[in-house]
């Protein structure tokens, strides 16, 4: 059974979902600014059968200015759904006016489910921002829990949001990158409030550098971004730089071991967009 994932990025991402495989797009952070489409299939036995073929588009980190091509590359994808792994803003731009367009031309296609990244929580309006695209359609998951039904059966959606509850009241206060110690316990305590499930289980979750805190917390699949392909890829080697938010996350800023592609450990697997 698989899942196909469609990845746009800066170039671009996508997955697609069937019973044993999905298919992905993604864009590099510094790229010439026109999206292009990476494919990925992930297989899983526990994927039930009505959702075999089932395709992911899967975004992140627009931050603002989606790259050029990404609607067009999404609509001939013709997925089921849609996903935004965070930053869909960015904190020093003011103008949301392109990322609008996209969620407004997004949500006429396939459904849309979007969770933040930390650049979405350090401005100030971001919350009138998701309400808007809410409104437009598209479902906001931090803390939520989304049931997909196909052909008479289900998987589930979980979101949780880029950092602790505190760093909304507290603009630049970011536990999940600058306070190492509290890491843990807010992921947890950021699990302990989903429901239990025991089907086929999807996380959006925005920063891909903490994989090994959620691989063991029982999802088959995470979709993430935040690390832009390590800001700078050297052919063979991959990404050369965290974003800067990780620099006192307790990881090594060069040559992060999560930035891209697909990643699996155990039961989880991980797509790490590198952003649009």
């Amino acid at each position: 059974r698989k899942i196909n994932i469609c990845l746009p990025f800066w170039w671009i991402n996508g997955t697609i979902i069937k019973r044993k495989e999905l298919i992905f797009l993604t864009r590099p952070r510094f790229s010439p600014g026109r999206a292009v489409r990476s494919n990925y299939i992930i297989v899983s036995e526990k994927l039930p059968e009505g959702f075999s073929g089932f395709k992911i588009a899967h975004i992140s980190d627009p931050h603002s200015v989606p790259a050029e091509g990404v609607f067009e590359i999404i609509e001939v994808a013709m997925p089921d759904i849609c996903v935004i792994t965070g930053d869909l803003l960015n904190d020093d731009e003011k103008s949301t006016e392109k990322m609008d367009e996209l969620i407004e031309k997004l949500v006429k296609i396939c459904p849309v489910y979007f969770i933040s990244g930390n650049h979405d929580l350090w401005r100030t309006d971001h919350r009138e921002i998701f309400a808007r695209y809410e409104e437009l359609g598209a479902k906001f998951l931090d803390r939520k829990t989304e049931i997909l039904h196909k052909n008479g059966e289900e998987i589930a959606l979980f979101g949780i949001p880029a950092f602790d509850r505190i760093a909304v009241q507290h603009r630049f206060y970011d536990p999940f990158s600058k306070v190492p110690k509290d890491i843990k316990q807010n992921v947890e305590d950021a699990f302990s409030m989903m429901p239990e499930y025991s089907g086929y289980k999807i996380l959006l979750f925005h920063r891909a550098n903490l994989f090994e805190l959620i691989k063991d917390s029982g999802f088959d699949l995470i979709l993430s971004g935040h690390m832009h392909g390590g800001q700078v890829r050297i052919p063979g080697l991959g990404g050369v730089l965290a974003p800067s938010s990780a620099l006192l996350s307790g990881k090594s800023m060069l040559f992060p071991k999560y930035t891209a592609g697909v990643v699996t450990d155990g039961g989880a697997t991980m797509v790490i967009n590198r952003g649009i």
